[in-house]
């Protein structure tokens, strides 16, 4: 075990990063660590703040003109750890530059305010990201996002918050399969985000429980993007299931597909929007899609939707009248999310259209 911190035998993250061997755990002492950068090539790490998070503040240096942290060993564990400030001069620079082999987790952490918040993922990798916040990540320039996944194996995201990525997209993601659950997807009344999720060449994407706002500067008019850069993958479905979209722009979509997207398929969702969004675009024919008891209805009916500081998905007593459902379309959605990262078990019995099954 190598402890990190004040008083420790390992004062800043890149001492430790220097001499670590695989199968180590490192302990950071909560604490603001400034200008420390470093590479970790060690395998089976897992690197943790104790006591509180560890937050990491750039400070204008960077590792190898990348990141905050380049991490290039395989199957490392990152816990209770913020990462804010990375600027680079290729104007790309990210908290966490994954070149990892394996699985990458990142838990209880935070990305705020870097060029991306995490760049990387290829290969036979995986990213795994759980009960963590991206907010206000991107250089501004549409290229630099809250996270950008690339050609990974697989993505899972669960319980976990994005929001007010600039310019770009609150998550990006060229990976195989991507599970994304329990999660908020936010613009707020001035965020200046392009689409709320981008998988740009298709795969397998499965979008379940999830709360997505698309607000009035949002930089892009839709809401989900899948397949706008060419589908890449040999399956390449969309499947959404419990999901809330609430669009406070004017007009746009709620999805976009291309014609040769193998399947779109529609369960139990909520859809509100603005002057009159489209259900999809992009070239997938609407009476192509696999629907079943979802509703499409207006934003104004959802007025807390906007809310970054305490976000309400919860409609209004108008709305609420139109989403009931005579059954349980998904006996495996067992549990919503209220809040960001709070999981609540939803009780027995009938379910409703969208992801919140019961007042907050």
């Amino acid at each position: 075990m190598l402890q990190v911190g004040p008083g420790q035998t390992y004062a800043v993250p890149s001492a430790a990063a220097a001499v670590a061997q695989s199968g180590d755990v490192v302990k950071i002492a909560a604490g603001d660590y400034r200008g420390d950068v470093a590479t970790w090539s060690a395998s089976n790490l897992t690197i943790c703040g104790i006591g509180g998070r560890a937050r990491l503040f750039a400070d204008g240096r960077h590792e190898g003109g990348k990141a905050t942290w380049v991490v290039n060993g395989s199957n490392i564990v990152i816990d209770s750890l913020e990462f804010r400030d990375a600027k680079v001069p290729d104007q790309n620079g990210a908290g966490i530059r994954a070149e990892h082999g394996g699985n990458l987790t990142i838990r209880n952490s935070g990305f705020f305010d870097n060029e991306n918040g995490i760049l990387g993922g290829f290969g036979n990798s995986t990213v795994t990201i759980e009960r963590s916040e991206f907010a206000r990540n991107g250089y501004g320039d549409g290229y630099t996002h809250n996270i950008y996944i690339g050609e990974a194996a697989r993505l899972t995201v669960t319980n976990s918050f994005f929001h007010e990525a600039r310019i770009g997209h609150n998550l990006k993601s060229r990976a195989k399969e991507n599970r994304i659950e329990n999660s908020y997807f936010m613009d707020g009344p001035t965020g200046t985000a392009s689409y709320l999720a981008d998988f740009p060449n298709g795969g397998a994407v499965y979008l379940r429980g999830n709360l997505f706002h698309k607000g009035p500067n949002a930089d892009n008019s839709i809401a989900i993007s899948y397949g706008a850069e060419g589908l890449k993958w040999t399956t390449n479905t969309l499947e959404m299931v419990h999901n809330t979209v609430v669009i406070t722009r004017s007009g746009g979509s709620f999805i976009s597909a291309p014609s040769g997207t193998q399947s779109v398929a529609l369960k139990a969702n909520l859809f509100a929007g603005t002057s009159g969004p489209s259900l999809i675009s992009g070239g997938f024919a609407s009476g192509n899609i696999v629907q079943s008891g979802h509703v499409t209805n207006s934003a104004a009916n959802i007025p807390g939707a906007d809310n970054i500081a305490s976000p309400n998905f919860w409609p209004n007593a108008t709305l609420q009248a139109l989403i009931g459902l005579p059954g349980v379309p998904d006996a495996g959605y067992a549990s919503d999310s209220p809040q960001p990262f709070t999981l609540r078990s939803i009780s027995a019995g009938s379910r409703v259209a969208g992801a919140w099954q019961a007042a907050r």
